[in-house]
């Protein structure tokens, strides 16, 4: 009886439901999530995408390149990118379907307008130098592919695609992604 009880009691405490990461969340430097600013934490980055099952889900980062920059370097950037509690190569460049779901997007008929709500919630998270995050802008950002496509958050419209020689030419605004 002792070791059933014990075994009962150690089920509980491990099986115990963590809380759910949500879209607009913040994600802080020793990992944690909440949905408002914490007094002592380094925010990072921000959640904009959970599965449904919100067991999986892609934080961007807080800041992007100062400048545009073509697909190439623009990968480069983002494989070299760390901040305070990460490494160069934990952030990468979004795939498509990772960029286009920090804009406004359409699924099944329903449309997501995540720009918006992004970036209503970037200008209230504070970085470590005391400023706010970085808003997205209606400017094209770059996806990761090897038919360069760019997304214009503010609009939901896609280009691109036609191959490497367009996409290194072009310049575009780079926001760099990581998941959990």
């Amino acid at each position: 009886m002792k070791i059933f009880f014990t075994i009962f009691l150690l089920s509980i405490l491990v099986c115990r439901n963590a809380s759910a990461v949500e879209v607009g969340d913040i994600y802080f430097s020793d990992k944690t999530f909440s949905s408002s600013m914490q007094s002592g934490k380094q925010a990072i980055g921000l959640v904009y995408w959970v599965s449904p099952n919100k067991d999986f889900g892609y934080i961007m980062a807080l800041d992007e390149a100062s400048s545009n920059m073509n697909v190439f370097n623009a990968n480069v950037y983002c494989l070299e990118y760390y901040t305070e509690g990460t490494l160069a190569g934990d952030w990468k460049l979004p795939q498509r379907i990772e960029l286009i779901r920090m804009g406004k997007y359409r699924v099944n008929g329903t449309t997501t307008d995540n720009y918006t709500a992004m970036n209503n919630i970037l200008g209230r998270v504070t970085k470590a130098d005391g400023k706010a995050a970085t808003k997205l802008s209606s400017k094209n950002y770059v996806a990761n592919s090897s038919y360069p496509y760019a997304f214009n958050p503010a609009t939901g419209r896609i280009t691109g695609g036609g191959g490497t020689a367009q996409g290194a030419a072009a310049s575009y605004g780079v926001r760099c992604i990581t998941a959990f």
